[in-house]
């Protein structure tokens, strides 16, 4: 019995976790991200001033990608975006 338990909350936990996220705009997009196992974050900007801190790899992903391996945006990156796409606003 206590295995048939441990079996219906193991699947629980898996099918709660899935990756199936649905899609956000901008998914396909290409990022960037450090191939170091401690780098965190992905970058939109190749020239980001925080890339220079990898020691590791750049490795061109998609965003989709970048999130499903926990990376979450650089917010270096993510205020660059937010003051280009006001100043094509304006």
């Amino acid at each position: 019995m206590l295995r048939y338990f441990l079996l219906f909350v193991s699947a629980i936990i898996l099918f709660s976790c899935s990756k199936d996220e649905p899609p956000l705009p901008g998914d396909s997009d290409i990022v960037y991200v450090c191939s170091s196992n401690s780098a965190k974050t992905y970058h939109t900007f190749r020239d980001c001033g925080s890339m220079k801190q990898c020691s590791e790899d750049v490795l061109e992903v998609s965003r989709k990608k970048a999130r499903e391996n926990e990376r979450i945006i650089c917010l270096n990156c993510k205020n660059r975006q937010e003051k280009q796409s006001g100043d094509s606003v304006k």
